[in-house]
């Protein structure tokens, strides 16, 4: 049981719950804000005060009044017009993760939820409820509305959505075989449900988090790499890393020096080899920056979900009321996420670049040409050509898609909206990158250990497991096989490996 309190969500606890299944309860602190929350709106509303998409219309429709008794038919409005998404369903991880935060950002009682509400809210993601949430449609703000108002239609008894595995099916039958009641839906609840990131950040936490089992996988692979290659060990002193402190830079060379200490092909300069191509001796620049924006990102994305995402915001302790508030904007989370985006091809493309040696007998230290194995015949066997053919199509993708999304803004509801971030597109695009980078990794780790098997060479102690994970789902390739096979299986290991565990942050 995960409890949340509008205050300490963090990203581990996003994919505990999106992934893993785990529960989640609201903080008895948490609670008691949400309840005075929605008593402060009521007695708002009560004094006559004009409370934006309560007592008025929304966006540039909120010159018009709203009588009490409509507000009801008001907020079911909202959910039914702003489900306007397209597109193939979102996962159901991310899903999960969308419909957590906002709980989380809900509990922080300045948004007048009813209670009521959250609860219902609460008890779908438990009951493993998961709308059918269309992931095209949002442009970041005011909150990524469409996708938001998908997931709240089976509040209303409306939209679609399915139980744990199921189909989809009509809502109102999901939650009743769940014994959800329907909520009443009312006050400001609607415009609660929907006026915030969590599309961009559900999308993003588990990006981010695989971004750093991704760091991790990245590193070893480098490393078996250098082995294969037999490359010069000067590139991560730490004497070089600490002559330019970039955090990522020390950690990355420190991890290297780790992984590759009693190699016996990765040594100090000799005087056939002084120095290495800039794929061997650049890993801790460009991995290292990569753990650098993964940092920055992470930090960003926990700020985020831990705050009011909303408009308008009421403060209960210092009767703070404003319709005028913008934190439903998610410039900072696209920000991050396009910057950890780049970075990930960064990684991804240096990785490539390492393959590519791997299979060019003018770079490979005398390996054979595509590591066709001594004991085949070349030109009846291609080896490994098109693997590295493969990595090459996923890196032009990636750059493909390499154009940031959060200055791609396009004015909305006739121009009040007239500056919006595109932050769902950036969660989007770092998802692919870092997606695809573990294919391209897999691929680096396929022909690394190839390598290591022609040359006769036990990588050092602590890549051994690496190795054995690779050989444990693809044996040496003495022949040409079904290549695919290979690469999903390892990209399949390589994910499963304790190399990818999920602290990022303990090298």
């Amino acid at each position: 049981m995960i409890v949340l309190d509008g205050e300490h969500l963090t990203i581990g606890d996003v994919v505990a719950i999106a992934r893993k299944g785990d529960q989640l309860a609201l903080a008895a602190s948490a609670a008691e804000k949400v309840r005075a929350g929605a008593d402060y709106l009521t007695d708002l509303v009560a004094q006559g005060h004009p409370i934006y998409g309560l007592t008025t219309g929304f966006g540039a429709l909120d010159g018009f009044a709203v009588g009490p008794d409509k507000v009801r038919n008001l907020q079911h409005n909202l959910l039914r017009s702003h489900a306007a998404g397209v597109g193939r369903p979102m996962e159901p991880e991310a899903v999960r993760a969308m419909m957590a935060i906002r709980v989380n950002v809900l509990g922080t009682g300045l948004t007048g939820i009813s209670p009521e509400t959250l609860d219902a809210l609460i008890a779908m993601v438990n009951a493993g409820i998961v709308p059918l949430v269309p992931e095209r449609g949002s442009v970041g703000a005011c909150g990524d509305l469409a996708p938001l108002a998908h997931m709240a239609l089976p509040l209303i008894g409306e939209g679609r959505a399915r139980l744990g595995s199921g189909d989809f099916e009509a809502a109102k039958g999901v939650m009743a075989r769940a014994g959800i009641p329907l909520p009443t839906v009312a006050g400001r609840d609607g415009i609660a449900l929907i006026n915030g990131t969590e599309q961009t950040t559900g999308i993003g936490c588990l990006a981010a988090y695989d971004a750093g089992r991704l760091i991790q996988v990245a590193e070893a692979v480098a490393a078996l790499s250098l082995e294969a290659l037999g490359a010069v060990a000067d590139s991560f002193d730490e004497r070089v890393a600490l002559a330019k402190p970039h955090p990522g830079q020390i950690a990355t060379s420190s991890r290297l020096r780790a992984l590759t200490d009693g190699s016996k092909a990765v040594l100090p300069p000799r005087p056939e080899r002084m120095r290495d191509a800039l794929s061997l001796r650049c890993i801790p620049q460009v991995l290292g920056a990569t753990r650098d924006a993964l940092a920055h990102c992470w930090r960003t994305l926990e700020i985020e979900i831990n705050a009011a995402n909303d408009n308008p915001l009421f403060g209960v302790a210092d009767g703070f009321v404003t319709s005028n508030s913008g934190n439903f904007h998610g410039q900072a989370a696209a920000e991050v996420l396009d910057y950890l985006a780049n970075a990930v091809t960064s990684a991804a493309t240096i990785s490539e670049r390492r393959a590519a040696r791997l299979v060019d007998p003018h770079h490979n230290g005398g390996l054979p040409a595509f590591l066709i194995h001594p004991d085949s015949a070349p030109g009846e066997n291609s080896g490994f050509m098109i693997a590295q053919y493969t990595a090459a199509s996923l890196i032009a993708e990636m750059r493909m898609r390499a154009v940031p999304a959060a200055i791609q803004t396009i004015p909305t509801c006739v121009n009040t909206e007239d500056h919006v971030p595109m932050a769902p597109l950036a969660a989007r695009r770092v998802a692919f990158v870092v997606s695809t980078a573990f294919d391209v990794v897999a691929i680096e780790a396929l022909l690394a250990a190839q390598a290591c098997d022609i040359r006769g060479l036990k990588p050092a102690p602590l890549l051994q497991p690496l190795y054995q994970a690779v050989r444990d789902v693809v044996p040496t390739m003495l022949r040409d096989r079904l290549m695919a096979e290979d690469i999903a299986a390892v990209r399949r290991a390589l994910l499963e490996s304790s190399v990818a565990g999920p602290d990022w942050t303990s090298h």
